[in-house]
């Protein structure tokens, strides 16, 4: 389904009142909206509309907001209007926030309006002629479960928030529309409770079946993983016995934050990432295995599995897809990540003004080809990584569907894992795309400054020398006479994020991890390539210096953590999960980093380069609200910090 984007007569004529928008003003118009039933429909398409874009860095800055993604740093321009940067260089502030999606305001919507329309809808949802009882339900169902994605999505963001289970009647007073922020675990019992209504109501459907009309449309499964999401993030250290926010509390001394540790929050994490994963193998979804034919023939088994890799994400029906909304973006996300290789593409994307390029600091986390990290195999030269080696004989048939032969690259791009090849394209590293015409002559990137990929003339180009090839489609065809950029659902939420999350659940529930443990992980694993016999204790015992680490809890910990980083990268989790970890301070002041773009030849391309320095403080944790808002409602309580 495409996302809804018609916005009802109701949405478009209903004023903001002050503090929250929890008051509707336009009674009449509101009756008129549930008149009929294709006027309620409209209505039930504002509430999906509210649902941010996916694809959209500003909308999901989750995608840029981090260390994943880096933009032009001479041409900032043009990026500086995309809030979701200014995050990412700490540029945040109090007095109007970026990405504010508290009052809609510096690349944010309004999430308040957004629950607010919500409980519109499911206060004034009577009997109307045509609409069916059993479609009325799952309206009801679906609104539900919408509501109590907005709230986790402020969740997330602002940590307390205010609860709105009902609109304030029109003649509220003014104090009655200052709601303070309610304790994030009354928040989060919040949200669990809309989605426990609507998954026990029934009527929501198991899987959709009319994928042209209703793909994107919320199902069981889809509730149950939101469910497992909301548990996860309140389990963890973030808002799980958080000592660094002993001090936020209410202006009657409640405390907002959690700052006693409570294992309870992971069993019952645990337990609904275990019931979305049955409820989501139930109906359907599995992991995915691309089989399709290819118009220029059969394809060998090593680009096969790297297909499998690349279109879970741009197959738009695939089967591991859980919940995804929309593609209305996704084309101009794929313009911006996609490298030129031919003098088709640079004509193709002359006017283009951004690059979506990855930094080398996500590039260092995927594994070598054994399955650890570069930094714990035995065998892999990883004190020498930024060196150059020429790609030729052996080093050049055991990378005969990923590197070029006879061309220089860093020892960095050898001997990795399938996913490092399936999701990023960089200098010497082919790129598989129906223009090729056999899986024996695929293109390959050329980076360096002057060259089609590199810095040139023309404005589209990466400044970390990386692309990431994750999220363009294999389908893609640039000729001279046409561009087909093929659209896809971005999704929110796949059937590979639940496994990770259960494999975590589990590991924190137990002294210490086990079969149980290692069987969700080892899924993705498997899809992925690794561990030969599927065993991913032996792998580290074989080929680590840490060889009793998938053995502790610690340890496993680190590995769940880092299985995350890498089959997730570029999707937007990584930027939740680093908060949710209490790991942001680390990893988001570390300088960003890429190859010397600006070079012309092998030796000066190939020194790695800090981009951008910056420095995550505690208070970035959670965001600020606006001095304006602050004022006026005088019952809030700021953010630590701000």
């Amino acid at each position: 389904m495409k996302k809804y984007i018609l916005l009802s007569l109701l949405a478009l004529t209903l004023s903001g009142c002050d503090y929250l928008d929890v008051v509707p003003d336009n009674l009449a118009t509101i009756e008129m909206a549930f008149n009929t039933r294709n006027s309620a429909e409209r209505f039930l398409a504002t509430c999906y509309g509210y649902i941010p874009e996916y694809a959209n860095p500003v909308e999901n800055f989750a995608l840029v907001a981090g260390d994943e993604i880096w933009y032009y740093a001479e041409k900032d321009f043009y990026m500086n209007n995309e809030t979701s940067l200014r995050l990412a260089k700490n540029m945040q502030n109090a007095i109007d926030p970026y990405c504010n999606f508290w009052e809609g305001r510096q690349g944010g919507m309004n999430m308040f309006i957004a629950i607010r329309d919500c409980n519109i809808f499911l206060e004034n949802l009577g009997d109307i002629p045509g609409l069916e009882m059993g479609e009325r339900k799952r309206w009801i169902a679906e609104v539900q479960v919408l509501k109590a994605f907005f709230n986790f999505w402020l969740m997330r963001m602002y940590g307390p928030i205010p609860i709105i289970e009902k609109n304030l009647p029109a003649d509220a007073t003014s104090e009655e529309i200052r709601l303070k922020r309610e304790p994030v675990d009354k928040v989060v019992a919040y949200i669990v409770s809309l989605l426990d209504e609507a998954i026990a109501s029934g009527a929501l459907p198991e899987k959709i079946t009319d994928i042209h009309s209703e793909y994107g449309r919320l199902t069981l499964s889809a509730a149950k993983a939101i469910k497992a999401q909301a548990l996860v993030c309140a389990a963890s250290p973030l808002f799980n016995g958080n000592t660094d926010m002993s001090g936020f509390k209410d202006k009657d001394g409640t405390p907002l934050v959690s700052v006693q540790y409570s294992p309870e929050k992971w069993i019952a994490a645990r337990d609904a990432c275990k019931d979305a994963i049955d409820e989501a193998e139930s109906a359907g979804h599995g992991l995915y295995d691309f089989k399709d034919l290819l118009p220029i023939g059969e394809i060998n088994a090593s680009l096969r599995h790297e297909l499998t890799l690349r279109a879970t994400i741009t197959d738009r029906y695939n089967k591991e897809l859980i919940w995804g909304i929309g593609h209305n973006w996704v084309t101009a996300l794929e313009s911006w990540c996609q490298p030129r290789f031919t003098s088709h593409h640079a004509a193709a994307f002359n006017d283009a003004k951004k690059s979506h390029a990855p930094t080398m600091n996500v590039i260092e986390d995927f594994y070598t080809f054994r399955g650890v990290p570069i930094n714990e195999d035995k065998n892999w030269d990883y004190a020498g990584r930024y060196q150059t080696i020429d790609i030729k004989g052996t080093i050049a048939e055991q990378h005969k569907y990923a590197l070029q032969s006879d061309y220089t690259t860093a020892k960095l791009h050898t001997y990795r894992e399938p996913r490092f090849y399936s999701y990023v394209g960089f200098d010497g590293g082919k790129w598989f795309t129906l223009e090729a015409p056999s899986d024996n002559e695929i293109p390959f990137l050329n980076v360096k400054a002057g060259q089609l990929s590199g810095r040139g003339g023309l404005e589209l180009y990466s400044i970390t020398g990386y692309f990431a090839k994750k999220l363009v489609n294999y389908q893609n065809v640039i000729t001279q006479s046409s561009t087909k950029i093929i659209a896809y659902t971005f999704p929110i939420i796949r059937l590979s994020d639940l496994y990770l999350l259960y494999s975590e659940a589990l590991n924190e529930t137990k002294d210490a991890p086990d079969q149980e443990v290692y069987e969700y992980i080892q899924r993705v694993r498997n899809k992925a390539g690794l561990d030969q016999g599927g065993n991913l204790v032996k792998t580290w015992e074989t080929h680590s210096r840490i060889p009793d680490k998938p053995k502790t809890k610690d340890g496993m910990r680190e590995i769940i953590q880092r299985e995350r980083m890498i089959e997730l990268v570029f999707e937007g989790p990584r930027y939740w999960d680093l908060r949710r970890w209490k790991l942001a301070e680390s990893y988001f002041s570390r300088p960003i980093r890429g190859w010397n773009i600006y070079a012309t030849d092998v030796a000066g391309f190939y020194q790695v380069r800090n981009i951008y320095f910056r420095d995550f403080l505690n208070k970035d944790y959670l965001w600020p609200i606006s001095q304006e808002e602050m004022l006026r409602n005088p019952n809030l309580v700021q953010s630590p910090g701000w």
